[in-house]
């Protein structure tokens, strides 16, 4: 029987926003959907992002590191690796996708090779652009010298590649390039001269080494260095489509170049917006049109040259990562099957921790923080290929959605989702809220169980349930081949009951969900009822007369949500049990026992949180079938 006087709420998760109160926000903002993808099927439906796939590990590379730069053109992928064949440079590699196998590369040299970069910190990515049969590689570590401005990678044979470094031919490039981009089958590099006005030198067609003319140049009005440049196709007013090249200066202004040398139609206009990028590995093509991330978020150029607001402004997505975005220039981004995927660090955030946020240019809402650092990221047919910030020489494939094949274990780690809601709108009645009964469409999978946290605006834990399951896990050799499901048989789509110990008495109130993620595992809309109770709220604004010390949080906002979840099993003979987790000492860590000891051991086991790590203290026994499920807040 429903409670009297009961107002039912409905909570559909929509998609991730920044705003601190869903009051002012669209309905069903979530605070986080960590590692949630959106279910192709169902509306506000969110399943588990497939892991990462490891593709090669570079071997028979001398010591290779580091991977700065690529580009896949067909099923090959080209880049730039540390290596010690000449130590402290890069040296060219191209990989065959389709047979798993190096194509070895002609002509490498440690005079032609350019200084490897540094993995971190600020810098000028290198960038590589197919022109012709040549890929020219624009490299902070060529500083001319021996006639050594940018690498070219002749393809013409994809079976023997060769490689050399030059300077164009008949007119030189007056500095190594800082960007290169085709356009109209010419190579235009960008290029800011120390004595000299930034200026984009543009090629001879198809002949991307070589320069004819002198007035092969465009400049932009002034000293304002150039960043990075990138292709659109304009729609044309009289049908048909006008290609352009998008020159960004930073932050100054972006520019338009349309037309052609050689038809005496060449033409630059600045766009009329004062914004750009620092970000230039984060201009990427979409299907609605350039993308890029500004100070103030993603932003982008449509087909008829305008560019956009930040898309997620005001609380209506994300944009608050890009605003507190710690080293700009190592943002990297790409789009593929209507995902734009972006990875930031966010000095927001608790740690400034690395974090890849996608946004659904389809369903036009946003998910993440997801987990897989990503260092590069480029499209290749329907996923990505990526590097993993510390993986080093690694390349790996990351789908955007799930197949039959798709694992769950990323570079060892089993991998989690956090899906919680944001804070939930007030009722404006300026009274205490009440809720005992609740319910959350979940789909689950036997021995995955879905722990779910009630936390205030403060991320006390207000109580903790558990979802599990029916039915148990498919066990080898106990089952016809093909005839049995490997993790057994998922629990279908049907609100799971939430059993609160006890009422919740709130404010301000947000759900989190936490989980191992799994083929099976999907989460949707909460439903909760609201007894709107007799008496006026808390008073948290003043404390006699005086006014509460501000946060000691970062610019006065206190960031609530899951840092980790995992299983841990006390150590014998000993009375304490050290667990590695993302943990810091201002955490709260609940523990749930997972087997029959380890409930036997509860009530004297007590937990101290840390900087890395959490401290159990526990009875001296020699049992090692303690294990207990945990879960990280704050």
């Amino acid at each position: 029987m429903a409670l009297r006087k009961a107002h039912p709420i409905v909570w559909s998760p929509r998609g991730v926003s920044d705003t601190l109160d869903s009051s002012t926000a669209f309905s069903g903002a979530m605070a986080s959907l960590s590692n949630l993808i959106p279910d192709p099927s169902t509306k506000d439906l969110w399943e588990c992002r497939p892991a990462a796939l490891q593709l090669t590990a570079f071997a028979g590379f001398n010591t290779p590191g580091f991977i700065s730069v690529d580009l896949v053109v067909g099923n090959f992928q080209f880049g730039m690796v540390a290596t010690a064949r000449n130590p402290g440079n890069d040296e060219p590699f191209c990989y065959n996708l389709l047979t798993s196998t190096f194509v070895t590369i002609s002509g490498v040299t440690s005079g032609n090779t350019p200084a490897s970069p540094p993995s971190s910190g600020q810098w000028n990515p290198p960038v590589m652009a197919l022109v012709g049969t040549k890929i020219i590689v624009a490299h902070p570590g060529f500083t001319g010298a021996g006639g050594a401005f940018f690498g070219v990678l002749d393809i013409t044979n994809p079976a023997a590649p060769a490689w050399s470094a030059a300077n164009t031919s008949i007119n030189a490039l007056l500095a190594p390039p800082q960007w290169v981009a085709n356009f109209n089958g010419r190579c235009y590099f960008l290029v800011n001269p120390p004595n000299a006005q930034p200026a984009s030198y543009f090629s001879d067609v198809l002949i991307p080494t070589q320069i004819t003319n002198a007035n092969q140049i465009i400049t932009y009005d002034d000293n304002v260095a150039l960043t990075v440049a990138a292709g659109l196709p304009l729609e044309n007013q009289l049908g048909g489509i006008v290609q352009s090249l998008m020159v960004f200066k930073g932050l100054a202004n972006i520019y338009q170049i349309t037309g052609d040398f050689a038809l005496s139609n060449l033409s630059k206009n600045s766009l009329n917006v004062a914004t750009g990028t620092l970000g230039a590995n984060t201009v990427t093509p979409t299907t609605e049109g350039l993308a890029f991330i500004a100070p103030d978020g993603l932003r982008v150029i449509t087909f008829d040259a305008r560019v956009t607001p930040p898309i997620g402004k005001a609380g209506d997505g994300v944009t608050a990562p890009f605003f507190f975005a710690l080293t700009p220039s190592r943002m990297n981004a790409a789009f593929n099957g209507g995902v734009y995927r972006v990875q930031v660090q966010n000095g927001l955030a608790t740690g400034s921790p690395q974090q890849e946020w996608w946004y659904d240019f389809v369903r036009q809402v946003w998910s993440g923080p997801h987990t897989t650092n990503v260092s590069m990221i480029s499209p290749w047919n329907n996923t990505f290929l990526i590097t993993i910030i510390g993986q080093g020489a690694k390349i790996f494939q990351s789908d955007q959605v799930q197949s039959a094949t798709s694992t769950y274990v990323e570079i060892g780690a089993q991998l989690t989702y956090a899906w919680q809601t944001a804070l939930l709108p007030d009722t404006d009645q300026m009274v205490e809220a009440c809720i005992i009964e609740a319910t959350l469409f979940a789909a689950l999978v036997p021995t995955f169980n879905t722990v779910v946290n009630a936390l205030d605006q403060d991320n006390t834990v207000l109580d903790t349930v558990t979802i599990a399951a029916t039915g148990a896990v498919t066990l080898w050799g106990s089952f016809t081949w093909g005839q049995a499901l490997w993790q057994g048989a998922a629990n279908a789509l049907a609100p799971r009951a939430l059993n609160w110990h006890q009422p919740l008495v709130f404010r301000r109130l947000t759900i989190a969900a936490a989980g191992l993620s799994a083929q099976g595992v999907k989460i949707g809309r909460l439903h909760m009822r609201y007894q709107l109770l007799g008496y006026l709220q808390t008073d948290l604004g003043t404390i006699s007369g005086s006014a509460v010390p501000p946060s000691s949080t970062p610019y006065g906002i206190h960031l609530v949500g899951i840092l980790g979840i995992g299983t841990f099993t006390l150590s014998p003979n000993v009375t304490t049990t050290t667990v590695v987790a993302p943990c810091t000492p201002s955490s709260v860590v609940l523990i749930s026992p997972e087997t029959q000891d380890a409930a036997n051991d509860m009530a004297t086991t007590s937990i101290v949180p840390g900087t890395g790590q959490f401290v159990v203290t526990h009875a001296n026994n020699s049992r090692n079938d303690r294990t207990f499920a945990y879960q990280v807040v704050g």
